[in-house]
């Protein structure tokens, strides 16, 4: 992996289209309205994510149809993501565990 990647995913809104496009795949329309973006910025968004070889189109009639790029890829970062949720829950519970502590005599 090089540094453009890691780039790309450090965008939000790049990172909200990538969790959506692990699930299925999506056209600009469905995705301007999950990231709560307009058009030109996640076809923008869509373009840097193609650049790198996260996502891949194909087209069907006029619609574009996203998706990640491969399977290996796709396997990546559903770890790093889950990896990522899970420390997030660490951090949650420790702390509540530390806030339990302080609040005892």
């Amino acid at each position: 992996m090089n540094h453009h990647i890691f780039k790309a995913l450090g965008n939000e809104t790049r990172l909200k289209i990538v969790q959506t496009l692990l699930v299925m795949e999506h056209n600009v329309s469905d995705l301007t309205i999950i990231a709560k973006k307009d058009q030109t910025t996640v076809s923008r968004h869509l373009a840097n994510l193609s650049n790198v070889k996260i996502v891949k189109q194909r087209k069907v009639g006029k619609k574009v149809f996203y998706s990640i790029f491969d399977k290996q890829i796709k396997k990546w970062l559903t770890d790093i993501l889950i990896s990522k949720k899970e420390k997030n829950n660490r951090s949650s519970l420790r702390n509540k565990i530390e806030n339990y502590i302080m609040e005892q005599p």
